[in-house]
């Protein structure tokens, strides 16, 4: 059996800014209104569920609180440059420069909706405690309705 979350619906949004170096439209600074979405695949256990929704919609709505209104920054890119105060984002012909305060640093060498997917679902797998009937997560992050990325793990 499998449970669905539906991040549009669930309130599970955040609205964020990122570029994708060498693309040649999404290489421009723009931003989404992003969905984190979730399935979770298992059996029904003796309380007659497979899961709590609310602890994990709970989760994912704090992963998106902490990525809302935020410029999403990969790390692993090298054209990403950290310090104290600023993040310089140096990209062919382009510079850019934020304040480290707002943007979100993640684990990340493209902060496209694919890696978003999987940074989710890491810290998913880092922080959730699944019953032992949990058999699969998948993660979905949508930039805007009807386009976004999935993966999963088996348990």
């Amino acid at each position: 059996m499998k449970l669905e979350i539906n991040g549009w619906s669930s309130k599970i949004t955040f609205s964020a800014t990122h570029l994708i170096p060498g693309h040649y439209k999404c290489g421009r600074l723009h931003g989404h209104d992003y969905a984190i979405n979730a399935t979770i695949e298992g059996d029904v256990g003796r309380d007659g569920v497979i899961m709590d929704f609310i602890s994990i919609k709970d989760f994912l709505r704090g992963i998106a609180s902490e990525l809302d209104h935020r410029v999403l920054v990969p790390v692993k890119d090298p054209a990403v440059r950290v310090s104290k105060k600023r993040v310089e984002y140096i990209s062919k012909d382009k510079e850019y420069r934020f304040p480290r305060e707002d943007c979100a640093l993640l684990d990340l060498e493209v902060a496209s909706a694919e890696g978003l997917a999987e940074f989710v679902l890491k810290r998913v797998l880092e922080k959730v405690r699944f019953p032992k009937n949990v058999k699969r997560i998948e993660v979905g992050v949508d930039e805007g309705e009807g386009q976004g990325a999935w993966t999963g793990k088996d348990l």
